[in-house]
């Protein structure tokens, strides 16, 4: 089975993938690379970067009746949903889509701004402002809203996967239909995995903006945070 792990960028997405990554393994499914042409770019781990009906098909096909896990930030369009709702029909695909707090997925862009600017990246470079940062996130969340209404699917939460990790990988570990050492899926991400580990702050919303700002956040991401 197909799994696609989504989440929006700098919303925890890549621990949420590792820690599939890692139950998968554990649990007897090997995550080598995909071939060369599912794989653009030249990634070092199995990521999506565009989404279409026969790329799906094709790493649907790749799975081989194993778990594959693969991770993305990409946008579905139509075509691509209508494929994936036919696939997951047939328990040949499914998702997790990663949730975060998008007042602190807008502090952790402007944290990925500020370094690449340091660094003349053009990743996240345009994330100045926190302005800026809020038209992303506000652009974002439309896009997850379009993966969380997809069918079979697993929603984690950043919160509960970094700091009370063991209810996330039990989650996963159900989700998945796989039995494996709970501590071992822990120290493996924690130690070895490479989950670009930010401040790995808890609702960082609350001690780093100012009391306007903290308001305004709340304005506009009202709908979002009635719903947690």
């Amino acid at each position: 089975m197909l799994v696609f792990s989504y989440g929006i960028p700098k919303s925890g997405s890549t621990l949420a993938f590792e820690l599939a990554k890692a139950v998968a393994r554990l649990g007897g499914h090997r995550q080598p690379l995909l071939p060369r042409h599912l794989l653009p770019g030249g990634h070092k781990v199995n990521f999506a970067q565009a989404l279409d009906p026969a790329a799906l098909r094709a790493l649907a096909a790749a799975a081989e009746g194993r778990i594959r896990i693969v991770k993305t930030h990409a946008c579905p369009g139509p075509e691509w949903v209508a494929e994936y709702r036919a696939l997951a029909a047939r328990g040949l695909v499914s998702a997790h889509v990663n949730h975060r707090d998008p007042r602190d997925i807008c502090l952790s862009l402007l944290d990925a701004g500020r370094l690449a600017r340091s660094r003349g990246e053009q990743a996240f470079a345009e994330f100045v402002t926190l302005a800026d940062a809020v038209a992303g996130v506000h652009r974002y969340l439309r896009e997850q809203a379009i993966w969380a209404a997809l069918p079979r699917t697993l929603a984690l939460d950043y919160a509960i996967c970094a700091f009370r990790m063991a209810e996330a990988v039990e989650a996963i570990k159900a989700d998945l239909g796989i039995a494996c050492p709970n501590w071992l899926v822990r120290l493996w991400v924690q130690r070895f995995a490479f989950t670009y580990r930010n401040k790995a702050v808890p609702a960082r919303h609350a001690a780093e903006l100012t009391p306007a700002q903290a308001e305004w956040l709340a304005g506009e991401f009202a709908p979002w945070l009635g719903r947690r």
